[in-house]
């Protein structure tokens, strides 16, 4: 009954007066207005304009309108306007918007960039296989 898992396509939000210490795993989409202490791995994670992350993030796709302070490995990386980063940008694309905030190098990987969730999919898939 419960291993019939469905992708949901709603995102989780993580509300501002919720701060979560450790690692978080998650296939889908975090929408974090809160902040969140530790590693960071997800599909898709939008950072609010208060939210805040204070780790690693390795992700398919990031947007930061908030505060980063750590490294940040996903193919797309948006930086908002009020984006503040301090921290390693390792990226397939990125988009900077007048404004934002970047304290640390970037870096446009030559080869795709593998991200954890990707690495454990496959994982997962050669078990299966």
């Amino acid at each position: 009954m419960f291993s019939n898992k469905k992708k949901n396509s709603f995102p989780s939000i993580i509300s501002s007066d919720v701060e979560i210490s450790g690692t978080i795993n998650n296939s889908g989409t975090i929408q974090l207005e809160g902040c969140i202490i530790g590693e960071v791995n997800v599909q898709s994670l939008t950072i609010g304009n208060d939210g805040r992350v204070e780790g690693d993030i390795n992700a398919q796709e990031v947007i930061v309108k908030g505060t980063v302070k750590g490294t940040i490995k996903a193919k797309k990386v948006v930086l908002e306007q009020s984006a503040n980063v301090v921290g390693d940008i390792f990226h397939d694309t990125i988009s900077i918007q007048e404004g934002a905030s970047i304290q640390g190098s970037m870096t446009q990987a030559a080869k795709p960039v593998v991200t954890n969730t990707e690495e454990k999919e496959a994982k997962k898939e050669k078990k299966t296989a």
